[in-house]
């Protein structure tokens, strides 16, 4: 069977860290262009052997007709592209947030059911290992039934750093990068929140981003869940640090590298214990009786792998010509829950999702 053609919109930044390596990892897949408005990317795509390299996306959409189309633009061009390459007859692999309204979400979806066309966003968190396994454990009964999850970002990086799009985001933190918390949070729990009530207290008077977001989230069958993403901190970085405390354990699950050894005191041994870790992926942990052990570890980076995974299932429905919508309007809802989020921290009240 022949693989399936693909075409990437976008060539910067993400696309040689994720995209590409991905596509690599997906024999079920060949690119066959690429698109992009700015001369210097388009060389770099051309240095790189890309079959054919586009700087408009009608041009490429019309002449390459490709089976999927992924999206690694900017968040304000997402909808549009994601309409045209529906319109095209392909299925979507974009970039988060895939929108920045509701409305345009709801565009979106109802452009994928009416084609019948899959569109995916790239929340590939949950496929990677450390995350993968430690669900795999939880949905067997291995811990009992989770009940709360904290999660936590600290590092110091104002949007002003970045030298992209990203550094004119007001709407940022959240926005930009709290789908793959919210998104992980519905994977361990199995539902989206129905409640939020969000904090974004503006602490810097350089920054009218929301570098500090605090939220609470409510789930059925009262379980909980706190995010707490701290752009501003001066202790050392954490990329994403997420506990989940189940009826007979909880597994503590690290991302964007781990070198960490320290000694405690152990209660159940009635001794010290010593716990190291050295990763450049992640890691998930089960703590236990005053014990620690690894369930899983990406022992290097895992997004490019993640995504693959997602490409390649991707490649599959195409090829078996399985089609629907259940990915996006779970994307739409993710986005829902995070632009309550910015209403809750405006307002100072508790927001509905149910």
């Amino acid at each position: 069977m022949e693989p399936v053609r693909a075409a990437l919109i976008g060539l910067g930044l993400v696309v040689e860290q994720i995209h590409l390596p991905a596509i690599t990892m997906a024999p079920e897949i060949v690119l066959v262009a690429g698109c992009d408005p700015r001369p210097e990317r388009r060389a770099w795509a051309t240095s790189q052997a890309m079959r054919a390299v586009y700087g408009e996306v009608a041009q490429m959409l019309a002449a390459e007709r490709p089976q999927l189309v992924i999206i690694a633009t900017p968040p304000d061009t997402h909808a549009a592209l994601c309409l045209a390459a529906v319109d095209a007859g392909a299925d979507v692999l974009c970039e988060k947030p895939f929108a920045t309204t509701l409305e345009e979400a709801d565009r979106i979806v109802a452009a994928a059911r009416a084609a019948r066309r899959n569109v995916v966003v790239n929340n590939q968190y949950r496929h990677m290992q450390t995350y993968r396994a430690a669900h795999e454990a939880i949905a067997r009964g291995d811990f009992g039934r989770p009940y709360l999850i904290q999660a936590w970002q600290q590092m110091f990086h104002l949007p002003s750093d970045e030298k992209n799009w990203r550094a004119g985001l007001v709407r940022s933190t959240l926005f930009e990068f709290g789908s793959h918390p919210l998104d992980l949070f519905a994977f361990f729990f199995g539902a989206q929140a129905t409640s939020i009530t969000a904090h974004m207290p503006r602490v810097r008077d350089d920054t009218r981003a929301d570098v500090l977001v605090q939220a609470t989230l409510r789930y059925p069958d009262e379980r909980l869940a706190t995010l707490l993403m701290n752009r501003i901190s001066a202790a050392p970085a954490r990329y994403l640090e997420m506990r989940i405390d189940c009826e007979r354990a909880s597994l503590r699950l690290s991302f964007g590298g781990v070198a960490r050894a320290s000694v405690e005191w152990s209660r159940a041994k009635r001794r010290p214990v010593v716990r190291a870790s050295l990763v450049r992926g992640g890691e998930a942990r089960v703590e236990q009786n005053g014990r620690s052990r690894v369930l899983a570890r990406d022992m290097a980076e895992a997004r490019p792998m993640a995504t693959a995974a997602i490409l390649r299932a991707m490649a599959r429905d195409i090829l078996e010509q399985r089609t629907s919508t259940d990915a996006i309007e779970h994307a739409r809802s993710t986005l829902r829950t995070v632009l309550a989020g910015y209403d809750s921290a405006s307002s100072g009240q508790t927001v509905a999702l149910a």
